[in-house]
């Protein structure tokens, strides 16, 4: 009998509001969950906090300032060759102009249009939470 013990990643996605909208990004094609849209973030390193690790993701894949705000949801997701559990928090854009280091393509989208993407499994509760 195989015994799969794999680590649970713990990831933060900011749920990005700007002017009403807000911003999904797609997964470059080539990796994992290639060309689905996501709320964007990263991992939470050793000795952050979710709300830091969140600000820090989306400077680096994003080069814009946020300010995390509410908690809106977790899930835990098993991909198959990883367990994540996902924070997603409502951020709020201070500044910066959008730059795409790890993602090929972004929209800024009304909370009624976000179903119309196809998102990555992990977020679909922090949609759920954030049209409640």
């Amino acid at each position: 009998m195989e015994s799969r013990c794999q680590k649970v990643i713990l990831v933060v996605a900011g749920v990005i509001e700007k002017d009403g909208k807000y911003l999904l990004a797609q997964r470059p094609e080539h990796g994992s969950q290639a060309g689905l849209w996501e709320f964007p973030g990263g991992k939470v390193e050793a000795g952050e906090t979710p709300e830091q690790a969140l600000e820090r993701e989306l400077t680096e894949e994003l080069a814009i300032a946020t300010h995390t705000g509410r908690f809106l949801a977790d899930s835990v997701f098993d991909y198959g060759d990883k367990v994540i559990h996902l924070k997603g928090y409502l951020s709020h854009w201070l500044s910066g102009d959008l730059v795409l280091h790890s993602h090929q393509d972004a929209r800024w989208v009304e909370a009624d249009q976000i179903a119309a993407y196809s998102l990555c499994p992990a977020d679909l509760p922090i949609v759920d939470a954030l049209l409640v």
